[in-house]
């Protein structure tokens, strides 16, 4: 049995960060740019917006804007997170930033999914459901692995 050689060991180890911080570069641009996107459309033009997503409108529309900012925010979080990991300055925010965004989907998508099953809701929020879900089970399955490693 052979010892793995330093410099093969050394450029797995630099293969591994770069395919990492492609990933993290990936998740936090997709995740963070659709909730940001979503956001900003349903407070600028909510009709619209709820109109593409197949749900009926809405008679409050001042609590869809309402939401829109806290989908935002939440999206522009990530780029908050991605900004200082990338700049290596203070990186462990790239990884709180997954794990308090993870935590928000996962509550956001167990209560519309149950408000849907309840009849509160209409069908068509289910793809809020399933988005939120994908995503927190995403993050939370890479932050199980410690990644992004050097956060």
């Amino acid at each position: 049995m052979s010892l793995p050689h330093p410099i093969q060991e050394g450029w797995e180890r630099a293969r591994l960060r770069e395919n990492g911080a492609r990933t993290a570069l990936a998740l936090s641009l997709l995740a963070g740019g659709g909730d940001l996107v979503t956001g900003l459309c349903l407070l600028l033009v909510p009709e619209w917006t709820l109109a593409r997503m197949g749900v009926a409108p809405v008679q409050e529309v001042n609590w869809v804007r309402f939401v829109g900012v806290f989908v935002a925010a939440v999206g522009s979080s990530y780029f908050y997170g991605l900004l200082f990991w990338m700049t290596g300055r203070r990186s462990g925010c790239l990884r709180t930033t997954w794990e308090l965004t993870a935590l928000l989907r996962t509550a956001v998508c167990c209560f519309v999914a149950a408000e849907i099953a309840g009849g509160q809701m209409e069908a068509a929020w289910i793809s809020v459901s399933l988005t939120d879900g994908f995503w927190a089970l995403a993050q939370f399955a890479l932050l199980w692995r410690s990644f992004p490693r050097d956060a």
